[in-house]
């Protein structure tokens, strides 16, 4: 101040500095006056100024270029002198006491908010409120389970205060009903999406004895051991593993209850299908018999597939049971008298067989076959 040009007023105010008395605890409003490597300087309308050290200046990383001079807010008296003449002030824990009753109305209102991970530990994670250190637990950072804590360190998570306590400034969030809730909601809207028979891309999250649940982007998906591979297994492991990208076909949809059943296995390599591409109806094939069943006899054409001879197409005298006319590994021609790909059934005819061929080609077409099998023999022999 110049000594020359002090007015009256700049004197009552010197003279108000020097009487004002503060103590430990006051909140006053402060001004940054200097920047420096200690701290921030800031009037504090006392005669000395007050210091707020790095560490008192916020909860948060400070970001120092981001304080100008001049800027206002208000401080905590924390020491009245550190025996180097400063006054020592605190804006973060002002920040702290005003921002109790902000935080009793996020309480009270049951609102949604915003924070930012800032550390992991003993069984959850912490993260500054209104500059105050909360708290989340490991099981209510989110609607699923959370193995690596660590990974949210940094992220913003949506939360709201569970449990709070002013007087101890306890203060525990949550957001697991939060991200359910989100879930949920893009659950029902990805299942709007989803349309039986279509194929989708998705990622397996899960592995069952039974099956495996597959995640097509907000919506888990169960394929069934039988609808995993054409081959037999044990488990899932021995087609797939956790975290795997498969093209899925969506075989059922239930809206109401968000079930939603898959098959990976590919229909176009079902071997069922690929048995029978070259079958046709009234074709004539040759056929071993397999099995005996009381209303007819099984045939496995091509040495894969099978169909049924029914009791009433394996003779045309009336028989009891198949037995009486057939053997277990009898080879035979048949007539196949349908084809049902749906539900993957073939029926088959004996007796047609015998109807439409005279005794005179049977005969011929067994000798072809005796003929074949001859020509078999003397060519392994020469």
């Amino acid at each position: 101040m110049d000594e020359n040009n002090i007015t009256m007023a700049d004197l009552m105010a010197e003279i108000d500095k020097s009487m004002t008395r503060i103590y430990r605890g006051d909140i006053l409003k402060a001004k940054v006056v200097l920047i420096q490597e200690q701290g921030v300087v800031v009037n504090i309308g006392y005669h000395t100024d007050g210091l707020i050290t790095w560490n008192e200046f916020s909860y948060d990383e400070v970001d120092r270029d981001s304080i100008k001079m001049g800027d206002e807010f208000e401080v905590t008296v924390l020491k009245i002198d550190d025996g180097e003449g400063n006054v020592l002030v605190s804006k973060r824990r002002a920040e702290a006491q005003t921002a109790l009753e902000d935080i009793q109305e996020l309480f009270d209102k049951k609102e949604k908010f915003t924070v930012r991970i800032k550390d992991v530990v003993k069984g959850g994670v912490v993260a500054p409120v209104k500059g105050l250190r909360a708290f989340i637990p490991g099981s209510q950072l989110s609607n699923t389970y959370v193995e690596d804590l660590s990974k949210y360190v940094g992220q913003e998570v949506e939360v709201e205060i569970i449990e709070f306590v002013p007087k101890t400034k306890k203060i525990v969030l949550s957001g697991k009903k939060i991200a359910a809730e989100r879930a949920q909601a893009a659950k029902k809207q990805r299942l709007e999406e989803l349309v039986e028979g279509e194929k989708y891309t998705g990622v397996i999250t899960k592995l069952m004895p039974y099956g495996v649940f597959v995640d097509l982007g907000g919506v888990d998906g169960l394929i069934h051991n039988n609808d995993l591979s054409w081959v037999k297994i044990k488990h899932p492991s021995d087609v797939v593993k956790e975290g795997q990208k498969v093209e899925v076909t969506l075989l059922a949809l239930d809206k109401e209850t968000g079930k939603v059943s898959l098959r990976l296995k590919d229909i176009t390599m079902d071997p069922w299908y690929l048995e029978t591409v070259n079958l046709e109806k009234d074709q004539i094939v040759p056929v071993t018999v397999t099995r005996f069943t009381h209303f007819g006899a099984f045939a496995s054409i091509n040495g894969g597939i099978e169909g049924l001879i029914h009791i009433s197409q394996i003779s045309e005298k009336r028989i009891q049971k198949p037995e009486e006319v057939l053997e277990i590994g009898q080879q035979v021609k048949a007539k196949i008298l349908n084809i049902d790909k749906d539900a993957k059934k073939i029926s088959l005819s004996l007796k047609e067989v015998q109807e439409k061929i005279d005794p005179d080609m049977l005969k011929y077409m067994n000798q072809e076959e005796e003929g074949a099998k001859l020509g078999d023999v003397l060519g392994n022999v020469f």
